[in-house]
């Protein structure tokens, strides 16, 4: 009898832990900015990107990680987007419809970015000068066509941003 109450009250206080362990490890974990907080801004001149280049690209990283970016195209069209990145987690990008990204990061100078626009997987990523001064975004190989243009044309996006 005594053998069976011991058995018992190791059995609830093993799932009394379970049940307390478990919201933990279902909480996302932040990914902290680190040196890559800060506002950037594209030097387009060392750049390369798929047609004309915007006349404003900005991307701010806030220290919790939180990215916003801001580009002003060739044409005046303006885009908004952003996202906060979580460890191992793909998150939805707001300001795009169906869009997410995970990112990864490899060290505290490269960040890899696997994104899913609307079922499209495609990978990027993201390195950082060792003095904390330039950014580089390294695009997914993709199509591009020309404002008018019936013909795709293959194209690698690279952004050289610089910190404000």
């Amino acid at each position: 009898m005594r053998s069976d109450l011991m058995k018992l009250r190791c059995f609830l206080m093993a799932a009394s832990l379970l049940l307390f362990a478990a919201p933990l490890t279902a909480v996302a974990q932040d990914m902290p900015a680190g040196a890559w907080a800060g506002t950037w801004v594209a030097n387009t001149a060392k750049s390369k990107f798929p047609g004309p280049p915007p006349t404003v690209d900005q991307v701010t990283i806030q220290p919790d990680g939180t990215v916003a970016v801001h580009v002003v195209s060739s044409d005046g069209k303006t885009s908004d987007w952003s996202y906060k990145p979580q460890v191992g987690k793909s998150v939805p990008i707001q300001g795009r419809d169906n869009v997410t990204v995970e990112v990864v990061k490899v060290n505290d100078y490269r960040n890899n970015h696997i994104w899913n626009n609307k079922g499209k997987i495609t990978q990027s990523y993201s390195t950082l000068s060792k003095d904390g001064k330039v950014q580089t975004f390294h695009g997914a190989p993709g199509t591009y066509r020309a404002p008018g243009g019936t013909k795709e044309l293959p194209f690698s996006e690279v952004v050289v941003y610089e910190k404000q």
